[in-house]
């Protein structure tokens, strides 16, 4: 076992005889391990690696999000001191594994299923985030897009595809799309809306992990990041529909007639963030897994970007830059 002190003293006076496995991570620093009991039961360790003083925003967010009747792990236990939580256990099997080993029909049915719960977090989340105490909280702002297009820049075209710099011309329509994108109704987002952060339960529910992000944000953000999963292939054909699905469950939509417009604008603007996520965990850290989402995303860019008036000038200096070609 390759957990902290901390965690095995817990686990020796709690559970002894115990079998633990550690867990692949997200994009953060912390760890995960499944503990399965003796009698077979099972549980989450969300290892931060240090003690914490304030509340965790994985605890906050998990009181928002029940608080909302949205599907979260349950916290059992909270150790400051230790520095880790003990979480339900919400199984082994993603939304990603499930979708690549269905047939058609049923890959359709999954994501309408993600469709409503996106919805589900937009309304009844947002009334939830409004009355706690992170209502104030931040957001996915201008200044927020503009630092994650930097956060492209950076990482994906000076880091992963070794430009020396991008032109000013670049850097400027890289900086309107993220106030397209901001200048958009706010509701509660998840804010990786993606199919490794959506458990099937055995019931056929799904369920979220990963939530410690989750802010204020655009409307159409969960929907631009399921719709745009850069790790499952989703039929053109489908897009249309569920689009509409989002719409029709969604009880409070601002301008609903403008919801394709807006979902174009911030479906650039994520799957860009998205490169920039990519380019660093590959580059910065060795996790060369995250490479497998960057051909699909660009195949994306190369299709969304041109057809709309807001992105149109970007994917030309995008294509100046050769960005839009798969480096591969």
């Amino acid at each position: 076992m390759d957990a902290r002190p901390a965690v095995r003293s817990w686990l020796e006076t709690t559970s002894p005889g115990a079998k633990v496995e550690r867990l692949a991570g997200d994009a953060s620093s912390r760890s995960f391990y499944r503990i399965r009991d003796p009698s077979g039961a099972t549980r989450i360790v969300m290892d931060y690696g240090e003690p914490f003083d304030d509340t965790p925003a994985d605890v906050e967010l998990t009181r928002i999000f029940e608080l909302a009747e949205l599907p979260v792990a349950r916290i059992f236990e909270v150790h400051p001191q230790d520095g880790f939580l003990v979480l339900e256990d919400l199984g082994v099997s993603d939304l990603e594994t499930a979708f690549c080993a269905a047939g058609a029909d049923e890959r359709s049915g999954l994501l309408e299923r993600a469709i409503d719960l996106a919805a589900g977090i937009a309304d009844a989340g947002t009334a939830s985030l409004a009355a706690s105490v992170r209502a104030d909280g931040p957001a996915l702002d201008a200044d927020r897009f503009r630092f994650e297009m930097r956060f492209f820049v950076e990482h994906y075209a000076c880091g992963l595809r070794k430009l020396d710099s991008v032109t000013p011309s670049l850097e400027r329509e890289l900086n309107r799309l993220a106030d397209a994108a901001a200048a958009t109704p706010r509701v509660l987002c998840h804010r990786d809306y993606h199919s490794r952060n959506l458990i099937l339960r055995a019931s056929g529910d799904l369920a979220l992990v990963d939530i410690q992000d989750a802010r204020w944000g655009p409307d159409t953000y969960d929907l631009a990041s399921i719709l745009r999963d850069a790790y499952i292939e989703i039929d053109e054909s489908w897009i249309e529909p569920l689009v509409e699905r989002y719409r029709r469950a969604r009880g409070r939509l601002t301008d609903p007639d403008d919801l394709p417009n807006r979902l174009a604008v911030v479906s650039a603007q994520r799957m860009i963030k998205a490169l920039g996520t990519f380019g660093f965990q590959a580059e910065r850290l060795g996790r060369t897994r995250y490479l497998e989402g960057v051909p699909r995303t660009l195949e994306r860019l190369r299709r969304l970007l041109p057809t709309h008036p807001a992105t149109a000038e970007l994917a030309k200096r995008l294509d100046a830059a050769n960005l839009l070609e798969d480096p591969a």
